[in-house]
């Protein structure tokens, strides 16, 4: 079936807008914006029944669909509810007991999916997507491109499996699980002997603002297979589960393997964004007999196949004034058991999703909005029980949540409680955005989200960050807050968080540089990754004290990369880079990957790939720890094309230490660095 590129959506048009009711009050997202002296934010806004409200009759789920390709695409509508790119991209995951690391994740307990996984004995890997021209800017594409189709990824090794000798740091292949062809992974889950590969139709990567429009969406599957490795020299094929529908994110929680994906009917001949009645007149008369069957994606199960959801089981989307929208897509969460597939349940709404965050106990996903000249973000709350997820509540708030970098350390979860930090741009040159804390809680008597606190607000009205202050790293941890913000300087700001109606600064600390990333040592001490040195060109590792929260201090700091060189890492956008192993009777262990690129003396160029081999000292004495480089692995002989290996992971077990740069891994002891052993 071929689309008709005069058809589709033009280079502008991030989404589809179409709403059924097309009034948003102007007041949503306003009361914490406009620059410096801020008072504080308004309170969420909210229906009393939540802004998701289920589909009553097969016939309402069909008509909203309808709907939303029936009336004509305004120049005004167009920018209504507007979705902007997410760039690529933390309790870290720690194995301490048995002595190994593994995937750093967000939460304890909340599994996320990678290139590489470690089981203590095994090492899965999934191969790198060797696509070059896939990372897509806002704006790239002209107006007739709307049909792009990304190149295909190289995947044709398959996903590895190499055994580990942790005594000398050596490794050996004892598998590889083939692909088919158009088969690409994006990663991997393990759960006992259960291997569990994520894959696509479609390369999943940061392809800007054109990723987010309607047609790029179509025609998409998802594949899931399980496999047993209790014989690990022949990966068994038990579960072959696929989903129409492009991925958006996944996470694990014990048995249950939830997928989040986006689907997009498709059909011929219709006007993605009709632009006239005429358009939209033709797109009615195509879409007169469509059923429901029509538009529910397919879930298939070892070759059984049966629709993904049912219309009941879905929500529409709406604003605070109780008006539905028409939106084309469905956003789905999948709970899939991994004991018992076949019982899989899928909880449905008719819009986007721009980002997740996932505790133990609830699921929120959020979306970037736009009204007139305010941004929002609206966030949605399932709860996470046996079987399908629970939709329990929503609301608005000021500002933009997806950004640049790890922008889901932007939200946690604590006691019931969401802890949310947002941006807003306030278009005043002299302080251009303004940072805003709020903290909401499910309502007792209807589905949304209620504002319990919030800073700055009018008792405290002190901002989060200077003028023109961008903000960097986040994390929360228990009761505190930590905040960077950056321009010139790198301020660390401490938040009290321990009565939640009345949040607030509770000290700072301003030193040159900035953190992307941020990791709790203890609850006295805090490891912040970032930029720094000369021109910020090296990778900067900062330890701070933070047993007196009123007077954070750093205690030392490292540069790692080649001076005069420019130098990147992987860990300051992506957790999955960042290795750290807790240590009750030494050191604490940590490795970071940098690729630099620098001039030689003989003035041409070269690029190199090399793992920092890091300890945390004295941990249980704040005042004197710090950290130390100890050592580092680079992957030599440099396989092809280096610098976009695309991925780079460590492993460490005991003293064994593991380096997956691209496709191939390197390894060596941790107090005999220089003696390295691979490529594997």
């Amino acid at each position: 079936m071929a689309i008709s590129r005069s058809n589709l959506p033009q280079a502008h048009d991030n989404r589809y807008p179409i709403r059924l009711a097309l009034i948003i009050a102007a007041t949503l997202f306003t009361g914490c914006g406009g620059g410096s002296g801020s008072s504080g934010a308004q309170a969420p806004s909210s229906s009393s029944d939540g802004l998701l409200r289920k589909v009553a009759s097969d016939a309402e789920f069909v008509s909203q669909f309808r709907a939303a390709y029936t009336r004509p695409v305004s120049a005004d509508t167009s920018k209504s509810g507007n979705m902007q790119p997410v760039a690529a991209e933390a309790g870290g995951a720690t194995d301490s007991k048995s002595g190994y690391s593994t995937t750093y994740t967000l939460e304890a307990d909340v599994d996320e999916f990678d290139v590489l996984k470690y089981d203590g004995d095994h090492l899965y890997i999934a191969p790198t997507l060797q696509a070059r021209c896939c990372f897509i800017s806002q704006g790239t594409l002209s107006a007739n491109d709307a049909s792009f189709a990304p190149p295909s990824p190289d995947q044709s090794g398959g996903i590895r499996i190499l055994s580990t000798n942790t005594a000398n740091a050596s490794a050996a292949e004892v598998s590889t699980i083939p692909l088919a062809p158009g088969e690409y992974v994006q990663g991997l889950y393990i759960s006992g002997k259960q291997l569990i590969s994520i894959g696509s139709s479609q390369y999943y990567g940061p392809y800007g603002s054109k990723w987010l429009g309607i047609a790029n969406w179509l025609q998409q599957n998802l594949s899931i297979k399980i496999y047993d490795t209790t014989t690990i020299t022949k990966p068994e094929l038990k579960w072959d589960i696929g989903i129409e529908g492009g991925m958006v994110d996944s996470r694990r929680i014990g048995d249950t393997l939830y997928i989040i994906s986006r689907h997009s009917p498709y059909f011929d001949n219709i006007y993605y964004y009709p632009s006239n009645q005429n358009e939209a007149d033709a797109n009615a008369q195509r879409l007169a007999a469509i059923q429901p069957q029509d538009l529910i994606p397919r879930l298939t199960i070892n070759g059984e196949s049966k629709p993904l959801f049912t219309p009941q089981s879905c929500l529409l989307s709406r604003d605070d004034q109780a008006q539905d929208y028409a939106y084309p897509v469905y956003t789905s969460i999948t709970a899939i058991s991994l004991s018992s597939p076949n019982t899989a349940e899928s909880v449905c709404f008719n819009e986007e999703s721009t980002g997740i965050y996932v505790s133990q106990e609830a699921l929120y996903l959020s979306q970037y909005r736009y009204s007139g000249k305010s941004e929002g973000t609206r966030i949605h709350k399932f709860k996470l029980n046996a079987g399908k997820p629970d939709y329990r509540g929503s609301a608005d708030i000021a500002g933009q949540l997806w950004g640049p970098g790890q922008a889901d350390f932007r939200m946690s979860e604590r006691g019931g409680l969401l802890r949310v930090v947002t941006t807003v741009f306030t278009n005043d040159s002299q302080d251009s955005r303004d940072h805003q804390l709020s903290i909401l809680q499910e309502a007792s008597t209807s589905k949304t989200l209620e504002l319990v606190g919030s800073l700055p607000n009018a008792q405290r009205p002190k901002e989060i960050g200077k003028d023109n202050e961008a903000l960097y790293g986040v994390r929360f941890l228990g009761d505190r807050a930590y905040f960077v913000t950056f321009e010139q300087i790198d301020p660390l700001y401490v938040i009290d968080l321990s009565n939640p109606a009345d949040p607030y600064i509770a000290g700072e600390l301003e030193i040159p540089g900035v953190s992307d990333f941020l990791h709790p040592v203890s609850n006295e001490l805090l490891l912040g990754l970032g930029r720094g040195g000369p021109s910020q060109q090296h990778i900067k590792l900062s330890l701070f004290n933070i047993s007196d929260i009123s007077k954070p201090q750093e205690l030392n700091n490292v540069l790692l990369g080649v001076d005069g060189g420019w130098n990147y890492s992987e860990a300051q956008y992506n957790r999955h880079a960042f290795t750290y192993l807790a240590n009750d009777t030494g050191p604490d262990r940590l490795a970071v990957p940098v690729q630099s690129s620098y001039q030689k003396p003989d003035s041409s160029y070269s690029n190199e790939n090399r793992l920092y081999l890091l300890e945390i000292s004295a941990k249980t004495m704040p005042a004197t720890a710090s950290v130390d480089l100890v050592g580092s692995i680079i992957a030599s002989p440099a396989p092809n094309d280096m610098w976009y290996a695309g991925q780079n992971r460590s492993v460490l077990d005991g003293d064994a230490v593991y380096f997956l740069s691209g496709d191939a891994v390197w390894a060596a002891l941790w107090g005999d660095s220089a003696v390295q052993s691979g490529p594997y």
